[in-house]
């Protein structure tokens, strides 16, 4: 079923976000140019995955009908992570377009970083347990 399909890619961008944000922290510690590299590289495929994925959260919303409910944003699992893509879009263009600002303040942009990743890491907790399986 076309509904199934966010159940598909879904992990794709926890994956590849998250394990961009590693290579940041990694790079941070040992300045090695590689993991600057593998971080830029897997923060890209994992913004267009994002977008994928909340394309067919849109998809799936069909069938949960959960998005447009009212109540507490930070309750709402695609609200959450819409959020969380769109910081992780920020973050991406300042690594790309701003490079002096995270060479700069390196650690604000570390710790903006991390909290992004736990901001969807929460809004995948959600995405679970709205579906059954958490």
């Amino acid at each position: 079923m076309i509904t199934d399909l966010h159940l598909l890619v879904l992990h794709f961008p926890i994956a590849l976000l998250s394990t961009a944000v590693a290579f940041d922290y990694l790079y941070f510690f040992t300045k090695q140019e590689g993991l600057n590299q593998a971080s830029w590289w897997t923060m890209f495929f994992g913004v267009i995955s994002s977008v994928v994925t909340i394309g067919t959260g849109f998809i799936s919303d069909t069938l949960y009908e959960h998005l447009f409910e009212p109540g507490p944003l930070f309750q709402n699992h695609g609200a959450m992570q819409i959020i969380a893509s769109l910081l992780f879009i920020f973050l991406f263009y300042v690594k790309t377009y701003r490079k002096e600002h995270v060479l700069n303040h390196n650690v604000i942009y570390l710790g903006f970083s991390g909290i992004v990743v736990l901001i969807f890491f929460y809004g995948a907790h959600l995405g679970a347990v709205l579906s059954g399986r958490a």
